[in-house]
Formats: structure tokens, sequence, C-alpha cells
């Protein structure tokens, strides 16, 4: 009996050691990163207002940011000359051109000169050409969008597509693509109301614009000198003023006074902001309606620029979370940079934090995690989260103590 006894507690102590040694050779539970960024920073200050013009429409968009304002329920209007830098950019998709290229020349024909002498009689923004010239691209272009030449549309467009027809359908095609869900064109001059869009999507359409280089070059000259047609001036009559670089004017009957804009401003820091939009139809002729437009981007201009400023809505070493084990180890999780975001009063940013998976032990400045900030505008802005302290395992007591392991 006895020797049955010391067998008995003899296998318990075997089993005993069995088990604690299985429960401190287990893997143990990984840390748990608990962060506590909020889900949005909001820029402080009284919130933006502009000036928006009291007839049309208008839009104001902070590249890299995202939209500023706009006015609420914009349908399609006729946009007049504005039409023309759709016209633009297929044709530099077409037959791309650096800055300082004249590009390929085209010579134009008796039929070239009749369509601008019908076109000049039917009081039309005509270019002057002649059968025989010999053009650049790159004149062109500026005969297209300086004095707005409407003959000039209807050569590129044949020029790029072989035919008016065919180049509307690609005017169109490339409208989806950009995501101007509200725009469509009917011709490649604005002449015909039935070219449609809003504020909002020729902003879209100006960002686009503006990313091609000669296309950029163009809409900043108040002047070009053209083969026959000699100086040609640029309608954009508010070039420099609060920035503006271009970008296009138009106006009709239907349309009404139409100015799609850029302006480019350095804003402190090293950074320099470039600020889109549009306003379209105001009312007046042919002159008022251009310059009610042009007014009424101005004041928008001037009255967003003082409000720009840099923020951070991330700061670096902010402490932005916590780790936790279940053996009551704790470590501060926080950013190792500073994010800065170019905005105005009132804009919220979306904040967005991903843990990364972990083990013990963790060295102090190791990385946990990814902080993120995406203005609406603007591609992810990041930085990393790093552990604030040495983060050791479990002891050997907890270890063979936890039940959960």
């Amino acid at each position: 009996m006895r020797r049955g006894l010391l067998i008995a507690v003899g296998t318990l102590v075997a089993l005993l050691a069995v088990a604690a040694a299985l429960q401190l050779v287990r893997p143990v539970p990984v840390p748990r990163t608990v962060f506590s960024l909020p889900s949005s920073y909001t820029v402080p200050g009284p919130a933006l207002q502009l000036p928006f013009p009291t007839a049309g429409q208008a839009s104001l968009y902070l590249d890299g940011t995202g939209w500023v304002a706009r006015t609420p329920g914009q349908t399609p209007v006729a946009i007049a000359s504005v039409t023309k830098l759709m016209t633009a950019l297929l044709v530099v998709r077409a037959h791309p051109l650096n800055p300082g290229q004249p590009g390929p020349s085209l010579t134009l024909s008796a039929a070239d000169q009749s369509v601008y002498q019908q076109e000049l009689a039917a009081g039309d923004s005509v270019v002057a050409v002649r059968a025989g010239e010999s053009i650049s691209e790159l004149q062109l272009l500026e005969g297209l969008l300086l004095p707005s030449g409407d003959n000039v549309a209807r050569l590129l467009s044949q020029w790029v597509s072989g035919s008016r027809g065919a180049f509307v359908v690609a005017m169109n095609q490339e409208a989806k693509r950009l995501g101007m869900t509200q725009t469509v064109y009917a011709d490649a001059s604005g002449l015909d109301p039935g070219s449609m869009s809003t504020a909002t999507d020729l902003t879209k359409l100006a960002m686009k614009v503006m990313a091609q280089p000669v296309l950029a070059d163009v809409v900043a000259m108040s002047t070009a000198v053209l083969p026959v047609a000699g100086t040609v001036h640029n309608y954009d009559f508010v070039l420099g003023r609060q920035g503006v670089v271009g970008i296009k004017t138009g106006w009709t009957a239907e349309a009404g006074g139409c100015f799609v804009f850029a302006a480019r401003r350095p804003v402190g820091g090293g950074h320099t902001a470039e600020l889109l939009g549009a306003v379209l139809a105001q009312p007046g002729n042919a002159y008022s309606g251009i310059a009610a437009a042009e007014h009424d981007s101005v004041a928008l201009l001037a009255a967003t620029w003082p409000r720009l400023e840099v923020v951070a809505p991330i700061q670096a070493g902010e402490v932005v979370g916590q780790l936790r084990t279940p053996w009551g180890a704790r470590s501060p999780v926080r950013a190792v940079g500073t994010i800065r975001v170019l905005g105005w009063p009132g804009l919220a940013i979306p904040l967005t934090a991903r843990a990364m998976p972990l083990r013990t032990p963790l060295d102090k400045g190791a990385v946990v995690g990814e902080l993120r900030a995406r203005p609406a505008g603007g591609p992810d802005l990041s930085a990393a989260a790093l552990a604030g302290s040495q983060l050791n395992g479990p002891g050997w007591y907890w270890r063979l103590s936890d039940r959960n392991l």
C-alpha cells in the first residue's frame, strides 16, 4: 500500500511537471493595439463663407485637398467656348507636345479659309487663316485657347479624329472617363448650345488641363503671334490677379458669361496652393457676361486665400494609442512623424489607424502600426506609429497560472 501511494504521488508530480512545462512553452497572447485616434480632425476656426454669385453656378477646389465649396443643385447648362478645354486636352493626348516644342505643322486648305470667312461673317470668334498657310500644333492651341478660335476648334477636331462627329464621340468618352457625369458635348467649339456641363464637372476638367504642361503654359500667355493672324490676345483679362494663371472664358447668348480658372500662390511653410474653379451662366453680353464671371471668380479667390493654412492633424510624438497585454504590460503608441494638410477652417480630415501583427518582447521604437490622413481630394498621407517603451513578455508565475493560454 505504501508502495502504491508513492507511485501515485510520483505520477501526480510528473503530471504537474509536464503541465507546468507545457504552460511555460506554449505561445503567449500577442499584444493588442488600442488606438485613441479620432475618426477625423476638423480645422478650428469660423467656417469659410464664400461670396458665390447670385445667378448661375460656381465651384472651388483646392488641389490636393478637395472641394472648398460648390453651389448646390447644379444642373447642366450651355458652356460656350469653355468647351474648347476638352478639345485642347484631346489634341495633346493624340499628339503629345512638350513645352517649347512647336509640334507637327498643318498646311491649311482653301476650304479652311472659306470656313474662316463664313464664320467671320456670322460674327463668330475666329482666327484669321489663309490657304497654303503652315501652322504648328502649338500655334493652333494658342489660337484655340487665347482668342478662342471656333474655326481652329474645327480644324483640330478633323486633324485628331478625321471628322467632327468622331471627335465629339471622343469628347464624350473622355468626359465619362474623367467622371464628368453631368457633361455632354455636341461640338468642338461650344457654339452649339447642346454642349453642356456644370461648374463641378468643368473644375474636374480644369485639373486635367492644368496637368498638361504645354496647355498650362498656353493659358498663362497674355498674347501670342500666329502666322497670318499676327498678335492675338487672351480673353482671360484677370491673369495675375489673385494668383490667376489661366484658363478659359466663354460666352454665347444661351450660355451667358463663363470662366474656368486656376490660381496659384505660396501659403507659407514651403507650401504652394492651387485653387481651381468655374463660374457659369452669368448674365450680360459678350463683354459684360465674361467680365461678371471673371469678377465673381476673383472674388471667390480673394475670400479664400487668407483662410488657407497648413494644419497638422497628427503631430510627431503625439500619443495615439496604447499597447496592452493580458499580463498587464502597457506601452504608449506614438506618431513618429507629423502629417501636414493644406486646408481651411471647418474642413474635416478623415483619420484612420492600422495595427500591425506583433509579438513580445517588443523594443521601444518598434513600428506597431500606420496612421493615415486622407483629404477627400488628395492622396493618403501617412506616418508610422511606434511603441513608446519596451514591452516584455509575461513572467513565469503568470504563464503558470493563466488558464487562457
